[in-house]
């Protein structure tokens, strides 16, 4: 196989075949919540909905920095110190894996963090309510 300077030299045409799509950066957030923020999916659309709607603060995807390695959870709760991970693919070995790797290293750091295991049946919003309220942020108005 020849390198492209080879292939140049030797007068071989070195223009890439087909059309050149422009490559997608990695799943972006695309879809715009009722506070304005931009997530990656459905479920954590309506949990975005439900937190600005209760007037609760939060961040989406904060960097955080932890053991060197680079986090990026779904939500971070400022007022409470809560993460908030949405988790709606448990169907599947990989993401399951990675969630409990997730849940190790909130524990090994000693951060509050509620798992949201979602399966599209029932209402998100109850159970984000529930789980909240486990944790002492409570006051909400009827949803």
């Amino acid at each position: 196989m020849r390198t492209p300077k080879k292939r140049a030299k030797a007068g071989i045409s070195t223009r890439p075949r087909g059309i050149k799509l422009p490559r997608k950066l990695k799943f972006e957030p695309t879809i715009e919540t009722d506070s304005g923020v931009k997530v990656r999916s459905q479920y954590e659309k309506r949990c975005a909905d439900f937190l600005f709607r209760n007037q609760i603060k939060f961040q989406y995807e904060p960097l955080m920095l932890l053991g060197g390695r680079k986090y990026r959870p779904d939500f971070f709760l400022p007022d409470h110190n809560l993460f908030l991970e949405i988790c709606g693919y448990d169907q599947m070995p990989y993401y399951r894996d990675r969630t409990e790797q997730k849940r190790k290293i909130y524990e090994r750091n000693s951060l509050n963090a509620i798992f949201i295991h979602y399966n599209g049946t029932g209402s998100i919003e109850n159970i984000i309510k529930s789980e909240l309220q486990k944790y002492g942020v409570i006051g909400f108005p009827d949803t």
